[in-house]
């Protein structure tokens, strides 16, 4: 037997420990080669039930089987988007507009027929920017998928990351590691990748997904398309910062301004309606503050609220009938947390309440509803949040 659990809103209304709605499912093997042994089962198994992948003809899975670009695709695609979307894909295509610049061309791979099978599939990963092909304007759908190609995919699907990150030149070979690493921090590596750059096989791209099951998808297709060059974002990488004092840390990018703290706390008319202890502000700058001096206010920002205050905001999320909308309940690094929409100043802030054991950490962001940048960039700061240990003074740096 084994038990799949999902947190149960209860637990975070009245926060007393993590309470589990858990259903049970026989362990049974659909396939002669897979048993119920097997390290890949559990995963083998959801994806089953999920209607993600299927079997052979002749009642087998073939976990060792490597897995090539199209049937991959597929497979990633099925998870994160709706059919209708899928088989849509190809005859929604628009034309680019004329006389604009193009940086990605039309879709039209030679090796896609538009009447293959995988041809919706990879219109659908091309037009939401997962995959691009090779630089010979290839996309070699029989060709085998790498781990580390599998990474970048679906990190990218997923939105580890809103953005493909640069590789500098082809002389370099770790042009993976970011993608390897939004990976590693979700635990979603498979135990049997040893080598980065080796073969996927079947079993291995089912515990790939099925580790991520839990991860929240963004909100709907976010396709691009064929861009014009002034709709480009530029590449950025990751920065960690860690306050010590208030014992957490997150990731941001490092073109934005650093953090600035405020020891008080500030209230602004958002839930819960009481003042937070603390504020800090990060995040582009939002051109919002007037007068000669530094503005710290940003589009972004962290408010810490006392553990004593959990019942105020919950009940605050739960009985607010007329601005708030609960977009999800989870737990992320441990901390149960609750995500809301709330409608501000004729604005929809995205917010998401971290539980955490010493504070409770509420990121906020204005206007997610009108920047499909920033709001991209929040589910990557929100799964980067973490609770960190105190550091005696000496030790810190």
């Amino acid at each position: 037997m084994y038990h799949r659990c999902i947190p149960s809103f209860k637990t975070l209304a009245s926060l007393l420990g993590i309470s589990l709605l858990c259903v049970s499912s026989s362990a049974h093997a659909r396939f002669f080669d897979v048993s119920s042994e097997h390290p890949y089962f559990d995963a083998i198994e959801f994806l089953l039930r999920e209607s993600i992948v299927q079997g052979y003809e002749n009642r087998s899975f073939q976990p060792d089987r490597n897995i090539n670009r199209a049937e991959f695709t597929k497979i990633l695609v099925t998870v994160l988007y709706p059919q209708s979307y899928i088989d849509s894909c190809i005859e929604d295509l628009p034309e680019p507009e004329e006389g604009a610049q193009q940086v990605m061309p039309k879709f039209a791979f030679p090796d896609v027929p538009l009447d293959a099978w995988f041809a919706p599939y990879i219109c659908t990963a091309w037009s939401n920017g997962i995959v691009s092909g090779y630089p010979d304007g290839r996309f070699r759908p029989d060709e085998g998928v790498k781990f580390v190609e599998s990474a970048k995919m679906v990190s990218l699907g997923f939105g580890l990351t809103g953005l493909e990150l640069p590789n500098f030149g082809a002389g370099n070979v770790l042009w993976y590691t970011p993608y390897v690493e939004f990976l590693a921090a979700q635990n979603a590596i498979p135990y049997s990748i040893k080598d980065l750059p080796q073969p996927l096989n079947r079993g291995e791209m089912a515990e790939l997904i099925y580790r991520m099951k839990d991860y929240p998808l963004r909100l709907g297709p976010a396709p691009q398309k064929s861009k014009a060059a002034e709709d480009v974002i530029y590449p950025v990488n990751w920065k960690e910062y860690e306050s010590h004092k208030k014992l957490f840390s997150f990731s941001y990018p490092n073109v934005w301004p650093d953090p600035h703290m405020l020891s008080r706390g500030t209230y602004d008319g958002r839930s819960p309606y009481i003042a937070s202890e603390w504020t800090m502000y990060f995040g582009p700058k939002n051109g919002d503050c007037v007068g000669e001096q530094d503005c710290i206010h940003r589009a972004m920002w962290i408010d810490g609220y006392n553990t004593e205050d959990s019942e105020v905001i919950v009940d605050a999320v739960l009985n607010d009938q007329y601005f708030i909308e609960l977009e999800e309940e989870t737990i992320i690094n441990g901390m149960p947390v609750l995500v809301i929409l709330e409608e501000v100043n004729k604005c929809i802030d995205k917010r998401a309440f971290f539980f955490g054991e010493h504070w409770i950490y509420t990121l906020n962001i204005a206007c997610a509803g009108q920047d499909d940048k920033l709001f991209n960039f929040f589910d990557q700061i929100a799964q980067s949040i973490k609770q960190i240990e105190e550091v005696p003074p000496e030790h810190r740096k």
